[in-house]
């Protein structure tokens, strides 16, 4: 029996994948370009796209169930056309291709946020009536709308059924995923803070369960909810911070706040061509707090899936697998730096807009140049990080970096040296390190100093250390 699975190198797609392949059902995986995650996989590949319904009748026949998960995902409102053509259209051209080759199930991954309207039922479950106009995004409204096309799809004789995850979490995300992304920012210390509320994680692993017990034992025309539980985002916070080492930032952003700044956030994701990370439609999911029952699909298909906690630390765990998170440390603070630095730029900066206020071509050019100084004195020392991979450290300040190769390094020592570095401490730690053939050195200081010496000596073999010594075994101890 082929099984067809669109959107296969898609995060829930690669773990559906590998759950047919480990269930011995031949599967013929749709692609169009990164085939990353389906690697060294015995599958078939088909270049297929959604909005081209001959590749799509090319690539279905001869297939018994199709599993439709291709789709855009975007929680901007601007998106709103590209969305219902790629998750409309896209699903319209699945379902027909879906009859004209006689296939027997097809199984379509809708979204949780099809059903949740604005002051819907808590728990949400399968029966909740929906009014798209209701629905919180232009996302909801696609996932909707390309519901109705299944549902017009069994009008005509379509043997299909619908499910609904929740948040997504889990191994394989190559891409990665929205909420993947999230994980990493945390890892690498890139979040300042959390809001509050949470949402419903379903392990991707469990999802994958879900879908093939829907194609084995669904009911044509049914819906089901493939939740797994309900996770705060304090909760999500402790998650990742036990499972990375990372402390959970402090600050949680209250929500009067949060809404008022998120009004900004589509034009600053465009102008800075980053993905998004929220918006007023997800802060609203968040504060509704819902929670989901899957107790139609635990009855119907056997469906038990794990806490959602797990699929975080799961996710986590296959990120630094793949390299996509690393150790990272921040810059120790002495007070009297941070005290020193803080009225250098405060002096700085109001000096020189009153010298700009005061008119004449010398206090103009006087204010101009402690605002520059201020602003470049910005640019190089916030914020210090070191980045240690498997295979460089890298130091960066402000918009300085310097990729030290691990296998550079001759020695790691000791410093007070008083020079300026990109450090706020002066309880550094001195790196020499050869670069063509000459010797250059920098200067540091992790917060978690014994923490990074030893993160440091495992990533590099050739190091010898003696406490907060390192060596290098071919140089010996270097007398820079």
């Amino acid at each position: 029996m082929t099984v067809i699975v669109t959107g296969a190198t898609g995060h829930i797609g690669a773990n559906l994948v590998r759950a047919l392949i480990e269930a011995g059902r031949p599967v013929r995986a749709l692609v169009r370009k990164d085939l990353r995650p389906l690697d060294g996989l015995d599958v078939e590949l088909s270049q297929a796209d959604v909005l081209d319904k001959a590749s799509l009748v090319a690539a279905f026949k001869g297939a018994e169930v199709v599993f439709h998960l291709a789709g855009l995902i975007s929680i901007l409102e601007h998106d709103e056309n590209l969305l219902n053509e790629i998750n409309v259209g896209g699903t319209r051209n699945v379902v027909a291709a879906c009859i004209e080759c006689g296939v027997k199930r097809l199984v379509y991954t809708s979204s949780i946020e099809a059903l949740m309207l604005p002051g819907g039922p808590d728990p949400i479950t399968e029966s909740v009536p929906v009014e798209a106009k209701r629905l919180l995004s232009a996302y909801s409204r696609s996932k909707h709308a390309a519901g109705l096309e299944v549902e017009a799809g069994i009008k005509k004789g379509l043997d299909a059924v619908i499910v609904h995850p929740t948040a997504v979490c889990g191994p394989c995300d190559f891409k990665p995923s929205l909420l993947g992304q999230s994980f990493i920012e945390f890892a690498m210390r890139r979040l300042p803070g959390f809001v509050p509320g949470g949402f419903d994680f379903v392990d991707v692993r469990d999802l994958a369960k879900g879908l093939i017990s829907a194609a084995d034992k669904g009911r044509c025309g049914e819906h089901y909810l493939l939740s797994g539980s309900f996770v705060s985002m304090a909760d999500m916070a402790r998650a990742l911070e036990e499972s990375t080492g990372v402390p959970r930032p402090r600050m949680c952003v209250p929500f009067w706040l949060a809404f008022p700044a998120a009004a900004f956030t589509p034009l600053f994701y465009k102008l800075s061509h980053s993905r998004p990370r929220f918006t007023r439609q997800s802060l609203k999911m968040l504060k509704d707090c819902r929670r989901v029952s899957c107790a139609k699909a635990r009855e119907e298909l056997g469906y038990d899936p794990r806490p959602g906690d797990e699929g975080i630390k799961a996710a986590v765990e296959w990120f630094r697998e793949k390299e996509m998170i690393h150790p990272v440390f921040v810059s120790k603070k002495d007070p009297a730096i941070v005290i020193f630095a803080s009225v250098f730029l405060f002096v700085c900066i109001l000096g020189g807009i009153q010298q700009l206020t005061l008119g004449g071509w010398v206090s103009s050019l006087v204010g101009l140049g402690a605002l520059l100084v201020g602003t470049g004195y910005t640019l190089l020392n916030w914020p210090v990080r070191y980045e240690l991979t498997s295979q460089a450290l890298t130091v960066r300040g402000g918009m300085v970096r310097w990729n030290i190769p691990l296998d550079s390094i001759i020695e790691v020592r000791p410093s007070r040296n008083p020079i300026s570095a990109p450090t706020w401490s002066f309880a550094r730690l001195r790196i020499d390190y050869q670069k063509n053939g000459k010797n250059y050195f920098v200067l540091i200081s992790p917060a978690e100093r014994e923490v990074f010496l030893r993160k440091l000596a495992e990533a590099s073999p050739g190091l010898v250390r003696e406490g907060e010594h390192l060596t290098s075994k071919d140089e010996g101890t270097h007398d820079g």
